[in-house]
């Protein structure tokens, strides 16, 4: 009988381990320091980061929460707003896609990008990223000479997720081209899902993971981008994408 009691008790300790998540996968917890809207309640450590460190210097927040828009309703129910914008004034400035992600923001490097800190620790496989999204996506008048023939295309949104073995969180620097790599050899779970379509409303998905390999992760990258070429200062003005209720599943 305690055998039996000990072998219960590893298996559900092991399963609690594979069904391991992340905080405010929800996205129910924002805090506001000063004009800054961050994901996560106050005083918690920020397992979420967006890029409004780098836009509020001209007085915006591209990422905020929002709380009638949400897809699931109840008590204190929040969703993610990623609205993309140019960042400017008096026409001098630069567009910027909205992002949430696992990480921290860097720096504000001139007016050429940012750098941020990519990833949290994370030892779990997770089969797929579940969540919803309502995306209206508008006409791309901002391009990098790079992308100039997206010009007056339907601007595309983004929402993927990286299992990996990274030793430390992945520095992505936008001035330098340093940008993720889903087929590196040290991303072993990846998945992500394409925006180009507006919907009607928010609209359920699952998004697969598909991994290389056998290990054990390490960390864990979520990235959502209104405009997925805001890398390079690409998308719409009109562009906004709303997430809510991420779950990993297993």
């Amino acid at each position: 009988m305690k055998k039996i009691l000990i072998l219960s008790l590893l298996l559900c300790f092991a399963g609690s381990l594979q069904a391991q998540q992340l905080y405010n996968l929800s996205l129910d917890d924002w805090s506001k320091d000063g004009k800054i809207w961050y994901p996560y309640a106050a005083g918690h450590s920020n397992t979420w980061d967006t890029g409004n460190k780098g836009t509020i210097v001209l007085g915006k927040n591209v990422s905020e929460p929002e709380e009638t828009y949400v897809a699931v309703p109840g008590p204190g129910k929040r969703a993610a707003r990623l609205r993309s914008q140019f960042i400017g004034v008096l026409g001098l400035g630069k567009f910027a896609s909205a992002s949430l992600y696992t990480g921290h923001f860097g720096k504000v490097k001139g007016t050429d990008g940012a750098t941020l800190y990519f990833g949290v620790p994370f030892t779990g496989r997770p089969t797929s990223l579940h969540g919803y999204y309502s995306f209206k996506p508008g006409k791309i008048n901002y391009a990098h000479k790079s992308k100039a023939s997206l010009k007056g295309t339907t601007d595309h949104g983004h929402i993927e997720i990286y299992l990996t073995t990274w030793t430390e969180p992945y520095l992505i620097d936008n001035t330098q081209g340093m940008i993720l790599n889903p087929k590196a050899p040290n991303v072993i779970g990846y998945g992500v899902l394409e925006l180009t379509k507006a919907t009607d409303g928010y609209v359920e998905f699952d998004i697969p993971i598909e991994y290389k390999n056998d290990k054990t992760p390490t960390y864990i990258g979520i990235m959502v981008a209104s405009s997925k070429w805001g890398d390079v200062f690409t998308g719409s003005t009109d562009t906004v994408l709303y997430v809510d209720e991420f779950e990993l599943r297993y």
